[in-house]
């Protein structure tokens, strides 16, 4: 073969590898960032389950004592913890449904003891469901 002929061989394959590991590193680094993102989303939504949890905590305290009070910021919290939930996804979107469904028994109780008496019972069970989606996404994250 010619000279010239294995010089432009040669140079298109040295451009071929190197296209193909420049779009092997902005892959990498897309994933880092990716992973570096959720990770932070993750941690950010622990926090927050974490003092949701703490003020849904005493909120059912007073489910008993002022149901309607109780079911405003129940609400409100479930509320907040629906709209993390959509922007997430995986292990994290997940204990997040769980503490959102937790925080909906609670809500569902207060709305019970308004118009009767509270079952304490149930109050304690989704207090603890809470509790599991708080610590299982201390895990996750």
């Amino acid at each position: 073969m010619a000279p010239a002929g294995l010089l432009r061989r040669t140079a298109a394959t040295v451009l071929t590898v190197a296209a193909v590991g420049v779009l092997g590193a902005c892959e990498q680094a897309e994933d880092a960032i990716s992973d570096a993102a959720s990770d932070g989303a993750c941690r950010l939504a622990q926090e927050a389950v974490d003092g949701i949890a703490g003020q849904a905590r005493q909120a059912a305290e007073s489910i008993g004592a002022d149901p309607e009070a109780a079911r405003r910021e129940l609400s409100a919290l479930r509320d907040s913890v629906a709209a993390a939930e959509d922007n997430l996804s995986g292990e994290t979107q997940a204990r997040l449904q769980q503490a959102r469904e937790a925080l909906d028994a609670l809500v569902q109780e207060s709305r019970d003891a308004a118009e009767g008496a509270v079952d304490q019972q149930a109050v304690t069970e989704a207090e603890q469901q809470l509790d599991d989606a708080v610590e299982q996404l201390t895990q996750v994250c």
